[in-house]
């Protein structure tokens, strides 16, 4: 069986979800994935492993 991989874009998506709610639990069932991976997303977003960039007035995500 193949591991998902996802977008940087839905990973941002998630994250941005995730840090508005502060409810990790409810975003990771919106999405049907498991709260360790949302966690795991959020906690590389805060230590700096993604950084933050503007494109078209959007806020993105990109690996540092």
């Amino acid at each position: 069986m193949k591991r998902a991989s996802y977008s940087k874009e839905f990973k941002a998506k998630v994250v941005k979800e995730a840090i508005e709610t502060g409810n990790k639990s409810m975003i990771a069932r919106r999405y049907v994935l498991s709260v360790g991976l949302v966690h795991r997303w959020v906690v590389e977003y805060e230590s700096g492993k993604f950084q933050k960039r503007r494109i078209g007035g959007n806020v993105a995500f990109e690996k540092s």
